[in-house]
């Protein structure tokens, strides 16, 4: 992460989802994985049913990140490709595609071979599809990894607050169209940015025993996503009051029912200001109307 970016010394950076993925991903890659990342995938939600995702991660033991790969075939360079290694099973692979202020980034294929057509140029669909054949081009220990991943999924980053659905929707029905969206093996996956703000703040707050570097990371991490407006909404809460000024605060907890009475007295003080006006704009007309004057002296 890019401490001049956290200062606003960057501006001109600031809209790029590279630089946003690599800051967060690359938070991600130095943190341990039950602390950030893991956390992180377990807040995806479903394409199809807008669940979270269903899976069991407990025996990772180890995660590579390999940012910005080439495919092979529809010659695309996903965000990331990670591959985690378990304990006893095989390894999970995940090509992940991010987004910040920008959609798909789909190809009109016409003029293309026949073969590069059959995915109508989808981003997301020709991303996974290279995923499920392994066609990356990564160095040898990485690819033998994929290859022998039996769990892949594909990872949607962006900033929306919800899931996409008519972006997702056009993915999953291009890759049903070739038998990809089996309900046994359909592993497609969205998150928002504002979840690693999320992750980042529960960890600081429950985990006590963090060592200090993975709790300034931790912080930093929170403060550039503030920065960007990726901290999530969460409603409206009461003011804290000051303990050094409670007296004097008008609304406080003590003073509530006093401040009620006082309200009580005002709309009623109110009301009669109001009427007594009606009644001697009434009185004036009808002076006016019949030519008297009033008794009294004048002032």
């Amino acid at each position: 992460m890019t401490i001049a970016e956290i200062h606003g010394k960057l501006p001109e950076y600031e809209g790029m989802e590279d630089l946003l993925t690599s800051d967060v991903f690359s938070t991600f890659k130095y943190l341990p994985l039950e602390l950030a990342f893991i956390p992180f995938l377990q807040r995806a939600v479903n394409f199809r049913t807008g669940e979270t995702i269903n899976y069991s991660f407990d025996d990772v033991i180890k995660a590579e990140y390999i940012f910005w790969p080439k495919t092979s075939y529809f010659k695309r360079e996903p965000d990331l490709l990670i591959l985690l290694t378990r304990q006893k099973q095989p390894p999970i692979s995940i090509v992940v595609e991010a987004k910040y202020r920008s959609g798909k980034s789909n190809i009109n294929r016409e003029q293309d071979l026949q073969e590069l057509q059959i995915l109508d140029g989808d981003q997301l669909a020709e991303q996974y599809y290279e995923l499920v054949k392994n066609h990356f081009n990564i160095d040898y220990p990485y690819k033998k990894l994929l290859m022998e991943s039996k769990d892949r999924f594909l990872l949607f980053v962006t900033a929306h607050d919800a899931l996409p659905k008519n972006v997702t929707n056009e993915t999953e029905k291009i890759l049903g169209k070739l038998g990809l969206c089996d309900e046994d093996t359909m592993h497609f996956y969205w998150v928002n940015w504002q979840a690693a703000w999320n992750v980042a703040d529960e960890a600081l707050n429950k985990e006590t025993n963090i060592p200090l570097g993975f709790k300034l990371m931790l912080e930093d991490l929170k403060v550039l996503l503030e920065r960007k407006g990726l901290r999530p909404f969460r409603g409206f809460s009461h003011p804290k009051l000051s303990v050094l000024f409670k007296d004097f605060y008008f609304w406080g907890e003590e003073k509530m029912s006093v401040g009620k009475e006082i309200k009580h007295i005002y709309d009623a003080m109110l009301k009669i200001c109001t009427e007594a006006s009606h009644f001697i704009s009434v009185v004036n007309d009808l002076f006016i109307k019949y030519g008297w004057n009033p008794v009294g002296e004048m002032v």
